[in-house]
Parts: structure tokens; sequence; C-alpha cells
């Protein structure tokens, strides 16, 4: 990893009190007022932070080495480590489009196949519906010619029984 360097925080660095916080802690009387301590003070007094491990030594084993950190390489750390996580997400971004275009032809082939199933069902059950009155009218007409030649046979057979 490479540090990026001349960038500057925006991270208040550990130790890097103001004056205010360093001279409020060191208060005796817990007031923490600025005009209440009357001692001067130079500024790398007002820097350096109160020894606070009387009152909290978990925080002063913790904080103890932060003012030796290189602030400048972690941060360069932190920021090539967002352009890692960055470029990868833009890798899952570009791999979840691809998916999801597969996705998006495989959804219409499969509509498309259906609608043409479809399409052929219905050509069909037009065809037997077709043929089915078809066959119905054709029954329709043999009756009619049936009773026609019945009425016919039976006029013949009234006829003859009359001479």
């Amino acid at each position: 990893m490479q540090s990026t360097p001349n960038r500057t925080s925006k991270i208040p660095r550990p130790g890097a009190l103001s004056p205010r916080v360093s001279q409020e802690r060191k208060s005796p009387s817990g007031s923490g007022s600025f005009q209440e301590n009357k001692s001067p003070q130079s500024p790398v007094e007002a820097r350096t932070p109160a020894p606070i491990s009387d009152e909290f030594p978990l925080v002063s084993r913790l904080t103890q080495g932060l003012e030796d950190c290189d602030w400048e390489q972690l941060q360069g750390k932190y920021a090539d480590a967002m352009e890692e996580h960055s470029r990868v997400e833009e890798n899952l971004r570009v791999e979840t489009a691809k998916l999801l275009e597969v996705f998006m032809a495989w959804s219409q082939t499969t509509v498309s196949q259906d609608e043409n199933r479809a399409l052929k069902r219905f050509k069909t059950q037009m065809q037997h519906v077709q043929n089915s009155e078809i066959n119905v009218a054709n029954r329709k007409k043999h009756y009619a010619e049936v009773v026609r030649a019945f009425q016919n046979a039976l006029a013949l057979l009234n006829d003859q029984m009359k001479v």
C-alpha cells in the first residue's frame, strides 16, 4: 500500500488538546473554567494532557502509545483500504449488472416461450371449436334431411293408402 502525501487531516490528534480542555482537567475545583486557573502555561504544557491515570487507569493504558503513532501513515493506509474497497465494490456492481442482464434475457426467453405456447394453445382451441361448430351444423343439416325424408315417406304412404 502506498501512503498519500500532503493530506491534511481533520481528525484531531491525541494529546493535541485545546488549552481550555487541558486546563479544565487540571482544575482542582472541578468547575472547569478557564478563567479560574491563573497560572501561565506555555503552548507545550497546554498540549500535554493531564495525567488521568489516577481517575481512569483503563483509558491511560489504552491511550499511552497514541502520541507515538504516525498518523499520516495511518491515514494513507486508511485511504488505500477505502480505495481497495471501492474497487471491489465497483467490481461487484459490474458483476451484478452482468448477472442481471443474463437474468433479464432468461426471463424474456421464458416469457416469449410461454407466449408462443399460449398462442399455439389458443389456435388449437379455436380450431377445435370451429370443427365442433361445423360438425354440429352438419349433424343439424343431416337430421333435417332425415326428418324431410321421413315426412316424404309418410306422405307417400298416406297417398298410397288413399288410393
